[in-house]
């Protein structure tokens, strides 16, 4: 599955200072997901104290990042 960065994303991560490999990491191997609004699914990583929550919508062949931003836990819905 190809991992594509939309130009919302790229905007994003970069304004909050969030590098891409946080981000990939959190993608391919997240300690939690859920489902999420529009057919997207969040994807949670910790690291160190915080958590980094990434938005994902998936097609046939590619996971489209669509944001992520730093939350201080994860909230299941």
């Amino acid at each position: 599955m190809n991992i594509i960065f939309s130009n919302h994303a790229l905007l994003k991560i970069n304004h909050r200072n969030i590098s891409k490999e946080y981000v990939l990491k959190a993608v391919n191997n997240p300690d939690f997901s859920q489902p999420s609004r529009n057919f997207r699914e969040e994807l949670y990583k910790k690291f160190g104290n915080r958590y980094l929550k990434v938005v994902v919508k998936r097609t046939r062949k590619n996971m489209i990042i669509v944001t992520a931003h730093w939350i201080a836990k994860f909230r299941s819905s």
